[in-house]
């Protein structure tokens, strides 16, 4: 049976298509992924997998640490195969500043395309070859960690860039972003539940579910410092493994006292992308105003000189603070701790130096040693 040229033709992309899904590798997602389940159920849902609309995109927003990268690859391994061509882009901010934006769309088209050495030449020629190359296609392309408006317009531009059924996946800590960009179906990731977060805990800690009952207290008190952050389970977690009491103890009053370096300095990424105005209202409301009524504490912000109403608004969409339904201020005791720790830092031998004092011990210290500069 002789078969034509274009039947020929059909059966390689066929084969080219299998092969293609064959070969893909999927993301390592976490080693004890807790609390996954009702994150993937909630963004597949915004995706519509199902639906005939030409491009879908999706944010996923929250504090740095939470699980917004995490629960994107999982997404990404669970509905990958639905797509003719698939691209997650990690580490968005950092590689826009090391390597820049060009080479992120040449990345986003060899990865869809299948082809090396892809060369765009600059950003506003990348823009016109992702549409021209990726129009027609179904593509589910993921954007983790974007902090900057730019690199949206760069790299998934408009509905018209994409062929139909493709999904869009963007993660951010600043929800604001999303908005600006046309983002209108958005999940927050949110801190884990205390049992979730035991869980959690104890798969780091003890690598089992089994706690040593001398450790109980101890391990409770562990969860509720890192308040459902996964990121300070795991890295807390991990330090204390195969420590003694006394270690663990030693530990949790010297964090309670200064976080932790590697837990700080992420969490910190989303204060250093402020203003100078913005920086202040944190650290004021870090410093003294978490769970104050909200028309207080914009009060206090307005006498002090800042502009309140536009600085909380950017902190509320940077995931740095919420206003509950009661209109009290809430932060995350981790965030807070950031806060503080960034003006412990102004000066950590003498508390006088600093912008700020809110502990009693450091206040009658400055008074009664007359040490103010």
């Amino acid at each position: 049976m002789c078969r034509s040229e274009s039947e020929y033709k059909f059966i390689g992309k066929i084969v080219e298509e299998v092969s293609i899904k064959i070969n893909r590798v999927p993301l390592h997602v976490a080693n004890n992924p807790i609390g996954l389940e009702s994150r993937i159920l909630e963004v597949t849902y915004l995706l519509g997998l199902e639906s005939d609309e030409r491009v879908n995109m999706v944010g996923i927003y929250g504090i740095g640490g939470i699980g917004k990268s995490t629960t994107a690859r999982a997404v990404h391994n669970l509905i990958a195969d639905k797509f003719e061509s698939v691209c997650f882009l990690a580490g968005v901010r950092e590689r826009t500043i090391n390597q820049g934006l060009a080479h992120l769309q040449e990345t986003l088209l060899s990865e869809t395309l299948g082809e090396k050495d892809i060369k765009v030449g600059d950003v506003y020629r990348g823009i016109s070859i992702i549409k021209r190359r990726l129009q027609r296609k179904k593509v589910l392309l993921i954007l983790d960690n974007v902090d900057k408006v730019e690199q949206l317009q760069a790299l998934v531009g408009g509905h018209d860039w994409f062929g139909f059924g493709s999904k869009i996946i963007i993660t951010t800590r600043d929800k604001h972003l999303l908005a600006i960009h046309g983002i209108v179906k958005v999940y927050e990731v949110k801190q884990l539940t205390n049992e979730k977060a035991l869980n959690m805990f104890r798969w780091h800690a003890f690598k089992n579910q089994q706690i040593d009952p001398d450790y109980v207290d101890i391990a409770k008190r562990a969860v509720s410092y890192c308040h459902g952050l996964p990121l300070a389970l795991e890295v807390i977690g991990s330090h204390l493994f195969g420590k003694s009491l006394d270690v663990w103890k030693s530990s949790l009053d010297k964090y309670e006292k200064v976080p932790r370096k590697d837990i700080h300095d992420i969490l910190k990424v989303s204060y250093d992308d402020l203003e100078e105005d913005e920086k202040g209202i944190f650290l004021d409301i870090a410093c003294f105003f978490n769970s104050y009524e909200i028309g207080y504490v914009k009060e206090i912000l307005y006498l002090h000189g800042f502009h309140a109403e536009d600085g909380i608004q950017v902190l509320t969409d940077k995931s740095l603070m919420k206003i509950d339904v009661r209109g009290f201020v809430r932060m995350h005791d981790l965030i807070q701790d950031m806060g503080r720790e960034i003006v412990r830092q102004e000066s950590t031998l003498e508390p006088g130096r600093r912008s700020r004092l809110w502990s009693s011990d450091d206040i009658v210290h400055v008074l009664e040693e007359n040490k103010v500069w």
